[in-house]
């Protein structure tokens, strides 16, 4: 494939990207399971909503067909198979809205992904790797060769000084630095349309901005993404576009909430410093960081905090305990006056500190760290992030017509967040893929 021209690549890619769309719409596997019903159980549905005590959800074909009151499963045959939720608690299946797949084995990615589905990761958004291996890996997932959340992921755009970087030429191998259809290096000559049908032609869903990016680039790409059916997301600065240029251009979702620090630091297009902004005088409530904030909130634009990979995930230095206060108190700060806040891990497992996904781990610095209530920190992993990935209509809620995507677990997570980690049953497009203790 690496010695192919590089524009009937785009068209393999694109077709094999079509591929994997339709069976992600259709549930994992080629067969989904034809029914299921999940008897008595309190119900979280991922919109915000109350709990909600003795439901029964049915479910047909992989998606949610009906969700009733506890004795009501009528209508279904004898033989349908019955999950006992007495005394559990239901709620979609998490999302982690930031991942890197890219890096390792196939064994070993097919491994990490059945963990992750094992411990309650349905979905997951890659933010920028190689696409052969996420459309693979994708496709795989979709087919029921390989157990796994479903994959999205996105194409990244940056400027040329941005293509030294190792992780991209390890992402990008065969492929001069800038060229790959997924991770391209934009000038002002760029042809704009060709390079985010290329980007598109991947199978991405998204574009995703990183660095050595100005504001009218960034307005350029944006455009034409949106133009054409993508989403788009970036670091919350991509040096020297600041935060308020990536929301006056439009972007869906904003990344690492330490970042939106920018706005207020001297400028700057050092970003492999990206996380040594001035937190020292740039206060969590400057005049600056509010508007930033406001801005978002009325243009419905998302912020992935990834306050686990700061406060616990990478090793310290000398801004660390400015840097976790600062960002814990925006991100706060955000939830309350209505930013969507998207859960996000930059990382999906850690061997190293866990053996279930990262994910759970964010859900409690959200919850710890950014005082957010448990609840806001479930939406945060179901229905925002499915939302700023443009997903939502397939999964995030527990909803008629979703996908059949959820957890059951043995304790109340509005009560207590970490309860997320006491898994008891997994569903994946309406099939038992744990059961605890059978």
């Amino acid at each position: 494939m690496k010695s192919w021209p590089r524009r009937i690549l785009v068209v393999v890619l694109a077709l094999a990207a079509t591929a994997v769309v339709a069976a992600q719409r259709g549930g994992r596997g080629a067969a989904a399971a034809a029914s299921l019903v999940i008897e008595d159980t309190t119900l979280i549905d991922g919109t915000g909503a109350a709990p909600r005590p003795h439901v029964t959800i049915v479910i047909h074909d992989g998606r949610i067909a009906r969700i009733g009151a506890a004795a009501d499963p009528s209508g279904e045959p004898a033989t349908t198979p019955i999950v006992d939720g007495r005394g559990l608690f239901a709620i979609p299946g998490l999302i982690d809205a930031h991942v890197h797949l890219s890096g390792s084995t196939w064994q070993q990615r097919s491994d990490q992904l059945a963990q992750a589905l094992r411990g309650g990761v349905t979905s997951v958004f890659d933010l920028a790797g190689d696409a052969r291996i996420n459309g693979d890996l994708a496709r795989a997932v979709a087919t029921g060769e390989i157990q796994g959340p479903h994959i999205y992921y996105t194409a990244l755009m940056a400027g040329p000084p941005f293509f030294h970087d190792p992780r991209v030429l390890a992402a990008s191998q065969g492929y001069a630095a800038g060229t790959a259809p997924w991770m391209q290096a934009i000038t002002p000559e760029t042809d704009m349309v060709r390079a985010v049908a290329a980007a598109k032609g991947t199978g991405a869903t998204a574009i995703k901005l990183y660095a050595a990016l100005d504001a009218a680039t960034v307005t350029r790409i944006a455009a034409e993404a949106h133009r054409q059916g993508l989403r788009v997301v970036a670091h919350a600065t991509t040096f020297p576009a600041k935060p308020s240029d990536l929301i006056a251009a439009g972007v869906d979702m904003l990344a690492h909430a330490a970042y939106l620090v920018w706005e207020g630091s001297p400028p700057s297009t050092d970003y492999p410093n990206r996380a040594k902004g001035d937190f020292a005088h740039v206060a969590a409530d400057a005049p600056e960081i509010e508007r930033v904030l406001q801005a978002m909130k009325s243009k419905d634009i998302a912020l992935n905090p990834t306050l686990w990979i700061f406060a616990e995930g990478q090793p310290k230095d000398d801004l660390s305990p400015l840097r976790i206060a600062w960002m814990n108190a925006v991100t706060r700060r955000a939830a309350e006056i209505g930013v969507p806040i998207v859960a996000g891990t930059d990382n999906l497992l850690d061997a190293r500190v866990d053996t279930l996904p990262i994910l759970h781990r964010e859900l409690e610095q959200l919850v710890t760290g950014a005082k957010m209530t448990p609840m806001q920190a479930i939406v945060s992993a179901t229905r925002n992030a499915a939302h700023a990935m443009g997903i939502d209509r397939t999964v995030g809620t527990v909803e008629p017509d979703r996908a059949a995507d959820l957890l059951l677990l043995a304790a109340d997570p509005t009560i207590d967040i970490r309860a997320t980690r006491e898994i008891r049953v997994v569903v994946a497009g309406g099939r038992v893929v744990v059961r605890a203790g059978g």
